[in-house]
């Protein structure tokens, strides 16, 4: 028999071991032609930790804002350990902790009273603020920073900062949009085994990322985005090993002129709509790289295509196409 979450509201029903149900999610911004997010749905269970993996663009943000109740979507709906995100904003917020790509920071203030800020605003007063601040820090291996202006602080110092600011009101689901993004290898591994930490402790971790060899470490499941749509999912090894069993190539060519360069793209974009994502040009080194739905075959008649249509081509390669190549071109 399932088990189902108690909760007095009319939208409990979801399972106690799902933390996340978004269900045929749709959202739209103005000005745009390609929705950012269309048909989505996805069950996160507690105590994972999973990643959504896409380009910039591909909807990754859209489903955390709407999961964190910050949008809402023009059709479907989520829920979080039960709560609706349309329906039930207010209990969602209180079991939920966010923390955007782009945070501000208070420069002129302490690590300590940055903390001390935070904890006031969720009403946590007296010896129990004082002991939280000193476990979060402690946590997020700052406690020898206290004392220390947030101008001073390193990028990955910031980073855990922002998260423990995330976790002061103790939330069962953690959002985390680009978490590693521009971290230095250390400060990548730092973050890593923190959530890593987090997630023994309890808490559910939603991250999102574009560079795929930094969150295949951090999660136990992955989401694959593009264009608003959700193409795979499912463990991270199982995933991974899908997506690059697909016979695709990347091919990288090197022409002698900006004319070429351009003639190249221009070709291309027309290629018997094999071409995969979108291209990349160097206009300083010359160079083309794209992605091509097929085999060996596809990549020699995509170099012919070239020549045969007046293409000057110095340089040509090709390869097996990587996770990165084929969903992750900007």
């Amino acid at each position: 028999m399932t088990q189902t979450f108690e909760s007095s509201t009319e939208d409990a029903g979801t399972p106690a071991y799902t933390m996340v149900d978004a269900r045929n999610l749709h959202k739209n911004y103005p000005g745009q032609r390609q929705p950012a997010l269309e048909d989505f749905s996805l069950t996160i269970p507690e105590g994972q930790i999973f990643g959504l993996i896409g380009a910039n663009g591909a909807g990754k943000t859209s489903v955390l804002k709407i999961l964190a109740t910050l949008n809402k979507p023009e059709k479907g709906d989520a829920y979080v350990a039960g709560y609706s995100v349309r329906r039930n904003p207010q209990e969602v917020r209180r079991i939920i902790g966010y923390m955007p790509d782009n945070y501000g920071l208070y420069q002129d203030m302490q690590v300590e009273e940055y903390l001390d800020f935070f904890a006031a605003c969720y009403g946590i007063r007296g010896k129990k603020r004082h002991r939280l601040i000193n476990e979060l820090l402690e946590l997020v291996d700052l406690g020898d920073r206290r004392k220390e202006e947030l101008r001073n602080l390193s990028r990955g110092q910031k980073q855990r900062l922002c998260l423990a600011h995330t976790l002061v009101h103790d939330p069962k689901l953690l959002l985390l949009d680009e978490p590693s993004s521009g971290l230095d290898p250390r400060a990548r591994i730092e973050m890593r085994e923190l959530l890593r930490e987090l997630s023994h402790m309890g808490k559910t971790i939603i991250l999102s990322s574009h560079v795929l060899s930094e969150i295949q470490l951090m999660c136990d499941a992955l989401g694959i985005m593009a264009r608003g749509q959700l193409i795979s999912y499912g463990p991270a090894e199982t995933v991974v090993n899908q997506i690059e069993a697909l016979p695709r190539r990347a091919v990288k060519l090197r022409v002698l002129s900006q004319e070429d360069l351009k003639r190249a793209a221009d070709l291309a974009n027309a290629f018997s709509g094999l071409l995969k994502g979108s291209l990349r040009l160097d206009e300083i080194n010359l160079t083309l790289d794209a992605v091509l739905d097929g085999d060996d075959r596809t990549s020699a008649s995509f170099l012919t295509h070239l020549t045969i249509s007046g293409v000057f081509v110095a340089q040509y390669g090709q390869s097996t196409a990587r996770l990165e190549e084929l969903f992750l071109r900007n």
